[in-house]
């Protein structure tokens, strides 16, 4: 299912999220907003400044994450999006949160298409490549370790690590502690990639910078290099990305390097944010290929083979997204004309043998009416026919 998920999204999508990598990338040099929704830029900078003002319960988030618990009747924490800056006149200008779903569904932080290349890119953005593989929320508390998918799925259940928390031959030891992280799962390699920390060993670090993260998560892992290697207590392997500054030459030399694992493609953090739900401006994506069109980086050629067939001239690429999202509209709208007219359909209907219904009694009742009247008085000459099973006065 997830397979037929990830080439559904790799062939088209509709979606309301500005720039979001599950549609094809619209090709930033010549990219227009549509009416008041606000550019990747402008949207950057309000979400920095509202995360200082936003207010939100990570550790018990955690602690209901780590212990499969979502009872607490806490409707303000779960499954709404939370307006963290107010003051602008259009719906569509403000810049909005995701709070975490139920289920361990949307928790984690996602990326937009790179539509433009920030003006502090070199200076306040960092750089992270990523392998192929399924995007993983590891959940690792009372004795054992889980992997779920973006959609909230179990994935891999039960099995033991040697991160805190992740085994029972830690329980009372670390029986109270817990550590959650994002990670990308290569199946061919049986090794989780881990993109960013969100708890180690029950300390929550999604309020910190990225910056501090990064360097926070290394050095967990150094004091714990267990988790590196497969083992009877440690399952998979759990390996840090390596992460760079983005300037050109550091850039170039990266995507030229021997990596270890199959490039999927290169997200780019910005070092101020904190760990988000769902998309955001501050984390951005772009494929190997796209480096010379959208930051002038020459890459191996191996990496241009891997251009999409159908991803040709700027013109062609918006028009071919632009057709889709028309079609899937019209589809709605089809759909909803066609809902509406079978419950206009079924209405009248229904009023019409209600109309009925109640005509049929009231004809009972003037028969019973003119019976009893009748049967005070001289019935001779009387004439009486039945009709639809109803005796009726014929003189």
């Amino acid at each position: 299912m997830e397979d037929l998920v990830a080439s559904l999204a790799g062939s088209f999508s509709v979606t309301s999220e500005p720039n979001s990598t599950a549609a094809p990338h619209p090709r930033f040099s010549q990219y227009k907003v549509k009416g008041n929704v606000l550019d990747q830029a402008e949207r950057r900078k309000r979400m920095l400044d509202a995360q200082k003002k936003q207010r939100f319960d990570y550790l018990s988030y955690l602690r209901n994450v780590a212990e499969d618990d979502w009872t607490e009747d806490d409707n303000e924490m779960y499954g709404e999006e939370e307006v963290a800056d107010q003051g602008f006149e259009e719906m569509d200008c403000e810049v909005v949160f995701k709070k975490p779903g139920r289920r361990y569904k949307n928790q984690l932080m996602l990326s937009e298409w790179m539509v433009e290349v920030p003006e502090d890119f070199e200076k306040e953005w960092i750089l992270v490549n990523c392998p192929v593989g399924k995007r993983s929320l590891v959940v690792a508390s009372m004795g054992n370790t889980r992997a779920y998918t973006r959609s909230g799925y179990c994935a891999m259940s039960g099995f033991p690590s040697t991160l805190p928390g992740g085994n029972r031959k830690q329980l009372g030891r670390n029986e109270n502690k817990y550590t959650v992280l994002d990670c990308i799962y290569s199946e061919v390699q049986k090794t989780f990639y881990i993109l960013d920390i969100m708890c180690w060993a029950g300390y929550p670090v999604m309020e910190s910078e990225t910056e501090f993260r990064f360097f926070w998560l290394n050095e967990k892992v150094k004091e714990n290099p267990e988790v590196t290697q497969i083992s009877k207590l440690n399952s998979y392997c759990f390996l840090p990305l390596p992460y760079h500054s983005c300037d050109k030459e550091t850039i170039s030399r990266v995507i030229s390097s021997n990596l270890t694992f199959e490039l999927d493609g290169l997200l780019f953090y910005h070092k101020r944010t904190s760990y988000t739900f769902g998309t955001t401006p501050l984390c951005l994506w772009l494929k190997g290929y796209m480096l010379p069109e959208i930051l002038g980086i020459q890459v191996p050629a191996f990496y241009m083979q891997t251009k999409p067939s159908s991803y040709s001239t700027f013109s062609d690429h918006i028009l071919k997204v632009k057709a889709d999202k028309d079609r899937h509209e019209k589809d709605k709208e089809k759909a909803l004309l066609s809902n509406t007219g079978h419950l206009e359909g079924d209405n009248k209907k229904k009023k019409s043998q209600r109309a009925k219904q109640k005509h049929q009694e009231m004809e009972i009742e003037n028969v019973g009416n003119m019976e009893g009247e009748r049967g005070q008085g001289d019935n001779t000459g009387i004439d009486l026919v039945k009709k639809d099973g109803i005796e009726v006065d014929h003189t």
